[in-house]
């Protein structure tokens, strides 16, 4: 079953952080305390995903666009405030961006 519309289908980025095991839930925690996705515009949807080793925590994004999403990159305290404070517990980040292949 497809949960993603056929018509603007928008883009999906996916950023893998890699962290020690002591600081996975902390980092999911900082991720998810950030401030109301509802309020970003064109951010349809944010999935956490955690690792079973405790090493990794991927961040699963749906937006609208590529633009939306460079906007709210570029200019929204909110997006900013998480990376900085995201950044203090990760030993890597890596960010990919993705469209549905049609």
């Amino acid at each position: 079953m497809n949960l993603i519309p056929t018509e603007n289908p928008g883009l999906f980025v996916l950023i893998v952080l890699t962290v020690r095991p002591e600081n996975q839930q902390t980092l999911i925690d900082t991720i998810r305390s950030a401030g109301d996705q509802a309020t970003v515009p064109g951010l349809r949807s944010i999935n956490l995903l955690r690792s079973l080793d405790g090493t990794q925590v991927i961040n699963h994004m749906h937006w609208a666009g590529k633009e939306e999403f460079e906007q709210a990159r570029a200019h929204l305290p909110l997006i900013e405030n998480t990376r900085a404070a995201v950044q203090q517990l990760v030993e890597h980040a890596t960010t990919n961006i993705y469209e549905v292949a049609g």
